[in-house]
């Protein structure tokens, strides 16, 4: 903070943050959120089981302790890896097109308006007689957590966590199933991979600093 006081010619001693302790200072506020609340609003993966054909919620690489997430709760059957790959593909696919859907509600109970028009009076409600503002109904924020989602649910740590369980049972259960997992892991890490809500671009962003 002081170092972009001084770019913008304030002093930069007025702006200098306390110190804190190692360990604290590459902390967000998001990362400090367990999981339980993270993913409050995710929805959860429902593949379809090519044996039974009924849909059933995938729980990655654990549903308990000592049973894989994998199997269909229906039948007990385990989909191929490229099954489920591609029906993992197809949901987020589906999340990130509700995403560039770009719909608005109005936050005020009373009025509820729904609409695809962005407001030309910043998030001004559309009804001139509301005072409430438009919020998109599917935020970049919603969309980045819900494939952070998919991803917890394919890391041992986060599922160990999910279940409060050991590390090490959870390992024992994604190793039964290690194609499947790495399939599932290649899926979401390709999008992720591409979020903008993963990285700054501090150069850019402080690009008036340099002379």
């Amino acid at each position: 903070m002081s170092a972009l006081a001084q770019c913008l010619g304030l002093d930069p001693a007025k702006y200098r943050a306390p110190t804190q302790p190692a360990d604290d200072t590459l902390r967000t506020l998001d990362s400090q959120i367990p999981d339980t609340e993270r993913f409050k609003n995710a929805r959860q993966f429902t593949p379809m089981c090519s044996a039974c054909k009924a849909q059933y919620v995938c729980e990655g690489i654990a549903r308990s302790e000592a049973e894989s997430g994998l199997l269909c709760t229906h039948c007990n059957h385990l989909p191929s890896p490229a099954s489920l790959a591609t029906q993992l593909a197809v949901q987020i696919r589906k999340h990130i097109r509700e995403y560039y859907a770009f719909a608005v509600v109005c936050d005020e109970p009373a009025c509820g308006l729904t609409s695809r028009l962005l407001p030309v009076s910043g998030s001004k409600c559309l009804r001139s007689q509301c005072a409430g503002k438009m919020q998109q109904v599917y935020p970049d924020k919603l969309l980045y957590h819900q494939i952070q989602y998919f991803a917890a649910l394919l890391a041992v740590d986060r599922s160990a966590t999910r279940l409060g369980t050991t590390s090490a049972q959870i390992l024992t259960l994604r190793d039964r199933h290690p194609e499947h997992i790495m399939r599932l892991s290649a899926v979401v890490d390709s999008y992720l991979a591409v979020s903008a809500r993963k990285f700054v671009n501090l150069s850019s962003l402080f690009s008036f600093c340099h002379t």
